[in-house]
């Protein structure tokens, strides 16, 4: 009995030590926050087609070619491509479209990119660590889940060198050490919006995160004023964690990673991409062609390995071989608002000469001097698991490893010194001369060693 139950502890040490043998502390709530990146601000504006730049877009390029009830018609659905619930272009000639598209060296993604307001009109003005500075030196079109949006801080994995950066920081909390942007909806120029209501969509998230939009946004209505306070959490490794397996850890080190598929260097790894990568790769296995937006359905759900009661759709799931970073950033927002307009008594000048209609301003920045950091050790390595198999051991045996030590002396080392000297004995005993060994033998006695 004192044997079975060992064996039982002893495989229940071992199962978690192969399982999870790592554990997250709280190493300090006082963390300086220049110690980590600012966020990456992503400013997505709800309507998808621009009305005056599909105006100047038919009369450029397709007026010749297409007919405006044609034009217009394929128009109206580039919106319904990024959440297809229901497009129907079925009434549309979609080859002689797509041929009139080709001839002009257009795709889906030019096209959408031409008919998207720019970051240009859409940011009027910007201001950075209280200096203002202008919106094109600090935004850039990103894709995104919800279409083509300007972010700030934002370092794409797969980008070339020469546009890698080291990403901003700052060394202040509060709004005036932050990010602040004057955002004008325009909408005068709606046309296909995602949404029946005005406005744009903002995300924090990590400088290198896909901009996750349609998951993840906050909405921003036209005349608001809204201050966006984003606290944040570092997590770090030690060295001990980087002996263990990937298995075991369930993370990856900085020059373990790498997307794995099409594109990806290392160090542009982070489990939101990985993610991003495993829906693309399942679309083209599936449908052998990777659309621009992703469509909704199979491929934003992930595979269960285990059985969860009401999960209906677990088969159709993604299986995706994707660990978090043993170390990263993750950031998270509260936000107030409260109605805008150009109030005689306002002292400040960072929107002075603007016409203001229907504009909005967001201030995002740190909401404390400091943040929280944890880091993750193993809470099992191979001296800790020695010390618990003897502990088990003497708890049910009341003996220690030693014990087994000498047992296998007894049953092993000791018979073989034994059977050794018995025949190093008899060997030296027959050398000797017959009258030699009468006088010389011993008296009788017994091994005893």
């Amino acid at each position: 009995m004192g044997m079975a139950a060992a064996i039982l502890l002893i495989n229940k040490v071992w199962t978690q030590y192969s399982t999870s043998p790592t554990i997250t502390s709280v190493e300090s709530t006082h963390y300086p926050i220049w110690n980590i990146p600012f966020p990456a601000v992503t400013v997505c504006q709800v309507n998808k087609v621009h009305l005056s730049a599909a105006v100047e877009l038919y009369e450029q390029e397709f007026s010749q070619l297409l007919s405006e009830k044609e034009y217009w018609a394929f128009v109206s659905q580039m919106a319904e491509i990024i959440q297809p619930e229901g497009v129907d272009m079925l009434q549309l000639d979609l080859n002689h479209i797509h041929e009139v598209l080709r001839n002009r060296s257009y795709n889906m993604e030019t096209l959408m990119l031409r008919l998207t307001q720019t970051c240009s009109s859409m940011l009027i003005k910007c201001k950075w660590r209280g200096q203002v500075t202008s919106c094109s030196e600090l935004f850039s079109m990103h894709k995104t889940d919800a279409g083509f949006c300007c972010s700030f801080n934002y370092h794409p994995p797969g980008a070339p060198d020469s546009m890698k950066s080291v990403p901003r920081r700052v060394n202040g909390a509060g709004y005036l050490t932050g990010l602040s942007m004057l955002i004008d909806p325009r909408l005068e120029d709606y046309y296909a919006a995602l949404f029946s209501f005005y406005g744009t969509q903002i995300l924090v998230h990590g400088n290198q995160d896909y901009p996750e939009i349609s998951a993840k946004g906050i909405l921003l209505s036209p005349r608001k004023e809204a201050f966006l306070q984003v606290s944040a959490a570092s997590t770090y490794s030690t060295t001990e964690v980087r002996a263990l397996s990937k298995e075991q850890r369930q993370c990856l080190f900085e020059d373990e990673q790498t997307l794995g598929y099409d594109t990806g260097e290392s160090g542009d790894y982070s489990y939101s991409n990985c993610l991003i990568q495993c829906r693309m790769k399942h679309m083209a296995d599936l449908c052998r062609c990777v659309p621009y937006f992703y469509p909704t359905g199979v491929f934003n759900n992930l595979y269960s390995p285990t059985f969860v009661p009401g999960l209906d759709d677990n088969e159709n799931a993604m299986m995706c071989d994707c660990h978090p970073t043993c170390s990263d950033v993750t950031y998270s927002t509260e936000i107030s608002e409260a109605p805008f307009f150009k109030s005689p008594y306002d002292v400040t000048n960072f929107y002075k000469e603007v016409d203001i209609t229907n504009h909005s301003i967001i201030h995002v920045y740190f909401k404390e001097m400091s943040v929280m950091r944890f880091r993750r050790d193993v809470i099992y390595s191979w001296n800790d698991l020695l010390a618990s198999f003897g502990g088990i051991v003497g708890l049910t045996l009341g003996a220690s490893l030693l014990s087994f030590v000498e047992v296998f002396y007894f049953f092993t080392v000791r018979p073989a010194c034994d059977l050794l000297l018995r025949r190093v004995a008899v060997k030296s005993i027959r050398i000797l001369p017959a009258s030699a060994a009468k006088r010389s033998a011993p008296p009788p006695y017994d091994w005893v060693f």
